[in-house]
């Protein structure tokens, strides 16, 4: 999953406006119970597939030459990443909080991500993924299935509260998952734990790594779930931003994240993915799509 910064990918709408479109135009449409479940359980089925299958290519900018250079060929099925990647930032990262820095902190390695924290030190310039097998889903998919399952465990609710607590205990296990990379917004929240923080005040933002795309996977299951309950989509906004508070601080994704969960519970409803985003005024973006060739390269 990328770290594109959600606040410098403004597109025509902003996130609120789209939203509040979304909510104007779009209507409620009759899907049987069992039709819309399986769409759910589609969608779920589709975002670990998709992780595990781009999880090989984490931050290549060079499109199709790049993963055939280092992969000798497109990726067609599973892949296990390669050890190391050239240009790899892990080796100047922070591992004790924040951003770039130094490698003495402990919080990789000790506190989450126990047993990792060689693959970040300055001598190294290793693949984000390089301790992952083929076909196996990085920390966020990993953390996308901590919240489906205490939706489960929740009556089918979503409970910021209970999610904080699984996800202190899922991140602070060793061997709940063996993914090397942890990014900014889980190594800040972690610090401030360590310092004696309340759990609901360790979310942060560094105003530069935090407020990335990759805060959405775990909401999707949230927005999924309200929509199995049909209820407004006002509400599916709601607790879908509800959910991205839970590990970081970022007001501009919790707005993008909105948008995000009114298409997607449009979508699972049975409106056609191009008029959701048109309901939302993307408009302009369904019609170049229409014109450009299809950007996904592994």
């Amino acid at each position: 999953m990328g770290g594109a910064s959600a606040s410098t990918q403004r597109a025509a709408p902003t996130p609120a406006s789209a939203m509040a479109a979304a909510a104007a135009t779009a209507t409620a449409t009759a899907v049987p119970r069992e039709v819309l479940l399986d769409r759910i359980g589609g969608a779920l089925w589709g975002l670990f597939i998709g992780d595990a299958l781009a999880m090989p290519t984490h931050w290549f900018y060079g499109g199709s030459r790049q993963v055939e250079g280092m992969y000798g060929g497109p990726i067609k099925g599973y892949t296990q990443p390669v050890a190391e990647l050239p240009g790899s930032i892990m080796n100047l990262s922070n591992t004790g909080g924040a951003g770039r820095g130094s490698d003495s902190g402990e919080i990789i390695g000790k506190v989450i991500n126990h047993g990792k924290k060689s693959y970040w030190t300055k001598r190294g310039s290793y693949h984000y993924h390089c301790t992952l097998a083929a076909g196996e889903n990085t920390l966020e998919a990993q953390l996308v299935r901590l919240v489906t399952r205490g939706i489960a465990e929740d009556g089918g609710c979503f409970q910021p509260g209970n999610l904080r607590k699984r996800y202190i205990d899922f991140m602070t296990t060793p061997g709940t998952h063996n993914d090397c990379y942890a990014s900014t917004c889980h190594r800040m929240f972690f610090a401030n734990l360590t310092r004696g923080m309340p759990p609901e005040k360790c979310p942060d933002n560094d105003n530069h790594n935090v407020d990335t795309v990759d805060g959405i996977a775990m909401t999707v299951p949230v927005a999924l779930a309200v929509a199995a309950q049909q209820m407004p989509l006002k509400e599916v906004t709601k607790q879908a931003a509800s959910c991205a508070s839970v590990t970081r601080r970022s007001p501009a994704l919790e707005e993008y994240v909105g948008g995000y969960a009114a298409i997607l519970s449009q979508v699972v409803s049975g409106t056609p993915l191009t008029t959701a985003l048109e309901n939302a005024g993307y408009s302009d973006l369904v019609r170049s799509s229409r014109r450009r060739p299809d950007p996904v390269v592994s």
